[in-house]
């Protein structure tokens, strides 16, 4: 039969062959996981992501924002899935391109510090120490006496609430650098207006 013959020879191809084969089979393999994984999932979760890297204290606008369908198991608790529950708000840590938003991520919706406090703008002497701050961190308020004879600490123990961005002036409408928004009580605010009064104020790190 002349079907055996065939046969005999596509199988000699194969065995000749069988390491090209191999590389082939692989690569259609590779291939299809990748579709499998990057496939859009059409019945996913819609969920809040950041358009690009947000530095911390940024308030965001629609342009910082996407929403994207994600699977259910890979949704962090309390994410948001409409832009509009997080347009306006202020980013309190730095927020990579494509991470989901969360509760966690904002300050609270028209609140930057607790009761009874202030969020007061302090420039700092050292504009390239900055790097140091992160939204939420501690410091120690450092500047001189109003006689100007001494220099220590002003106000201790005041949390950064805000680190607005330079190019944009963040939330104060700044385009110069060295400026932090801190959460303090009356007498610590005005003993940093005073000291910033006398001469440039700068901070240590708790």
């Amino acid at each position: 039969m002349r079907s055996r013959p065939l046969l005999e020879s596509l199988l000699r191809a194969f065995r000749w062959r069988r390491r090209w084969f191999a590389a082939l089979f692989a690569a259609l393999a590779v291939l299809a996981a990748l579709n499998t994984v990057t496939a859009p999932d059409a019945s996913g979760t819609p969920v809040v992501v950041a358009a690009r890297t947000i530095p911390g204290g940024t308030k965001l606008t629609v342009a910082d924002l996407r929403t994207l369908r994600l699977p259910a198991t890979i949704i962090p608790d309390g994410a948001f899935t409409d832009p509009a529950a997080v347009v306006g708000r202020t980013v309190l840590i730095q927020v990579s391109q494509r991470a989901v938003l969360t509760p966690a991520d904002v300050l609270e919706s028209g609140a930057l510090v607790a009761a009874g406090r202030v969020a007061l703008p302090v420039r700092f002497a050292e504009a390239t120490a900055l790097s140091l701050l992160r939204v939420g961190a501690h410091i120690d308020v450092l500047g001189a006496a109003i006689s100007g004879a001494d220099y220590g600490v002003v106000a201790a123990d005041v949390r950064v609430v805000a680190i607005p961005a330079a190019a944009d002036g963040g939330l104060l409408g700044s385009s110069q650098g060295g400026l932090v928004l801190v959460e303090v009580d009356s007498v610590q605010a005005a003993a940093i207006a005073a000291a910033a009064s006398v001469s440039a104020v700068s901070f240590a790190l708790r």
